[in-house]
């Protein structure tokens, strides 16, 4: 994954979504081709669908701010001064729980049926605020014992006009065209027009390529995961693409096995054989696959991923921290903060895998990349365990974090390399348990 050259941590220059406080939205001025971030009047938290899930009944909740795409909200127009609120992060829409007319009845996300009790009515309050009244109970949208804590559920009851009951409206930057960042893809419904093979694309002004390996039976309704494989220093994206000597059972770091065609399949190619990401170009170049695939195919917005061994791991690294808002988890292989870390202050799901005697790049640096995400993340800090040398063993650890955003760690007895065996201490991608726990840790998602 990773590469052993200094990358030139640069700037980046982002593309991706970054919420800017605009002028407050009110009931007379929503923009249906926006999307918003809601702020409660009592608390200042944000509308949130928690652990970013995609689940039908996934709970709606308050947060701190953070603008990530399950705090971004677009109105749908139902008519008659209503709308439906839809998720960016899972494309569900806000739904009172079973329809329900009674106080403190939860509020959650649900696939869009239009139901009346999926419609909601803005409502002037002062200061630019709006209460949301639910068509079928005429109750307003509000938090849970007027809480100002983060994780407290969102329900409805009698509008009171209370400051829990209204939000501010601010409008995320990037509208109408937000960019990269999740949300309905585009390419779902429609005739394919990209096959398995190698594509060439402009990016910053240089040209640059990608091979892409779409699932067998491709259902342009299906919405799929979306995987990236950086290859290493020196390293080719047909090395991961094809597997190398380890063979198709280790293609894509042995995602496309594991995957089991429920995965869109993308291996970069880095100039010079590497990620300098030198301006964030090569954080630009992911941008740009990211509209030409998703322009195409039918991808799971919030389930994109990224992977890779020594500079691919730190490019994955990269990628985490700058854009927090595009990538669901990433899995860093014996990697270090190589190719920069532009922003690094948001919450992504982090899997770190080292070994305890890379002489490459030590595991040390591998524990700062872990250890920015265990402290994002919000997860309580501890020393995990990890094996002895000449064990051939390894040891994974599990952080206890804020729903939604895990961190995991696994350390092995071996040095720089992507696919150890266990109790053997070679490297081996048909064999190797890496590309597993890689998988799981991905497909926990859903």
């Amino acid at each position: 994954m990773r590469t052993i050259g200094a990358a030139a941590a640069a700037v980046i220059a982002i593309s991706a979504l970054v919420a800017v406080d605009q002028p407050q939205a009110s009931a007379a001025t929503v923009d249906t081709t926006a999307w918003y971030v809601l702020l409660d009047r009592n608390s200042g938290k944000a509308l949130d669908v928690r652990g970013s899930s995609a689940s039908d009944g996934a709970r709606i909740i308050q947060w701190t701010r953070n603008d990530g795409v399950n705090q971004q909200w677009q109105f749908v127009d139902s008519g008659g001064g209503y709308y439906r609120l839809r998720s960016r992060s899972s494309g569900k829409v806000l739904d009172v729980s079973g329809a329900s007319t009674a106080d403190n009845a939860a509020i959650v996300q649900w696939t869009d049926n239009n139901g009346t009790n999926q419609q909601f009515r803005p409502a002037d309050s002062d200061g630019g605020h709006v209460r949301l009244i639910a068509r079928h109970s005429a109750k307003a949208v509000d938090v849970r014992g007027a809480s100002t804590a983060d994780d407290v559920d969102v329900v409805q009851n009698t509008d009171t006009g209370a400051a829990s009951q209204q939000w501010q409206l601010v409008k995320v930057s990037g509208n109408p065209d937000p960019g990269p960042g999740p949300g309905p893809g585009s390419g779902c419904g429609k005739a394919p027009t990209l096959r398995n093979g190698t594509y060439t694309i402009q990016s910053g002004g240089k040209s640059r390529s990608f091979i892409l390996r779409i699932p067998d039976g491709y259902n342009n309704t299906t919405r799929y995961r979306l995987i990236f494989g950086l290859h290493w220093r020196g390293g080719t994206a047909n090395d991961v693409a094809s597997g190398g000597s380890s063979g198709a059972s280790w293609a894509y770091y042995g995602q496309q096995e594991q995957s089991n065609n429920s995965a869109i399949l993308v291996a970069p190619q880095g100039l010079g054989n590497g990620w300098g990401n030198a301006g964030g170009e090569d954080v630009t170049f992911v941008d740009d696959m990211i509209r030409r695939i998703e322009g195409d195919l039918c991808v799971n917005p919030a389930q994109r991923f990224a992977t890779g061994f020594s500079w691919g791991g730190g490019m994955s690294y990269a990628l985490a921290c700058a854009r927090p808002n595009v990538f669901r988890a990433v899995a860093v292989i014996s990697g270090g903060e190589i190719s920069g870390c532009s922003g690094g202050s948001q919450a992504v799901a982090y899997f770190g895998i080292h070994g305890v005697s890379d002489n490459v790049l030590g595991i040390a640096q591998g524990r700062a990349l872990r250890d920015r995400f265990v402290r994002n993340n919000g997860c309580a800090a501890q020393s995990p365990r990890e094996p002895a040398p000449g064990s051939r063993t390894h040891v994974t650890t599990t952080y206890s974090c804020r729903a939604g955003f895990p961190v995991q760690w696994a350390a092995f007895d071996g040095g720089h390399a992507p696919a150890p065996v266990e109790g053997c201490g070679c490297d081996d991608g048909a064999r190797t348990w890496t590309k597993a726990e890689i998988w799981r840790f991905f497909a926990q998602f859903q």
